[in-house]
């Protein structure tokens, strides 16, 4: 009776695990995109839209310490304008983005409006892409950091949560933490910040650390 209990809390365990690995999936294979971007980027380092296509996918797969890197880079070295230069004739040709279904587009438009700090358009495309791409969780959280920077933050917290109900992360926690600190609830924002620390360390940003100390 013990080894059946067992094995049937084996399959249950393999079960959810399982569940939570996949739920994360995108339905763009963003682990091949920067695989390619980094062999191309080896002879054009330089590159501006290579950069930014290797931040997006990055972003896409919960790499938040190393996009966060190469958009720090934009802001020191390739201004606004060249940015928008290079970027823009992807995007030349739409009329109605939700007339679009191409996942790495999307994400480039969605992006540059928050490079550019457009977060409401930021926040429908992202909202349009959650709805073509449901299984991608960082979707979700790029919505709630937009929010942020709007100050929704119930609306923030509100989509954090969605994302950790279909899988646990630290990104969401930071955003969570970072939000209940603006609002001073530093009880809520120490739990959150200490579900988030290995990401906070890593990003080592002034607006974070704030409510660590």
């Amino acid at each position: 009776m013990k080894k059946n209990i067992m094995i049937l809390f084996t399959i249950i365990l393999i079960i959810f695990v399982f569940s939570l690995n996949s739920a994360a999936e995108s339905n763009y294979n963003w682990e091949q995109l920067i695989k390619n971007t980094k062999i191309q980027l080896e002879t054009n380092k330089s590159d501006i839209v290579l950069n930014y296509t290797l931040a997006v996918a990055y972003a896409n797969t919960g790499e938040i310490t190393k996009c966060y890197n190469i958009i720090d880079v934009f802001g020191s070295s390739v201004s606004r304008k060249d940015f928008n230069t290079a970027v823009s004739p992807y995007l030349a040709d739409w009329q109605d983005y939700k007339n679009m279904n191409n996942l790495l587009l999307l994400n480039y438009a969605a992006f540059k409006k928050i490079i550019n700090k457009d977060y409401k358009n930021a926040i429908s495309m992202f909202k349009y892409i959650a709805q073509i791409d449901p299984d991608n969780i960082w979707t979700l959280n790029h919505i709630a950091a937009a929010l942020v920077e709007i100050k929704e933050y119930e609306q923030a917290i509100k989509y954090a949560n969605q994302a950790l109900s279909k899988q646990g992360n630290e990104y969401s926690h930071l955003i969570k933490g970072y939000v209940y600190y603006e609002q001073g609830n530093y009880v809520k924002t120490i739990f959150e910040a200490a579900r988030a620390r290995n990401l906070v360390k890593e990003l080592a940003d002034d607006e974070y650390q704030n409510f660590l100390e």
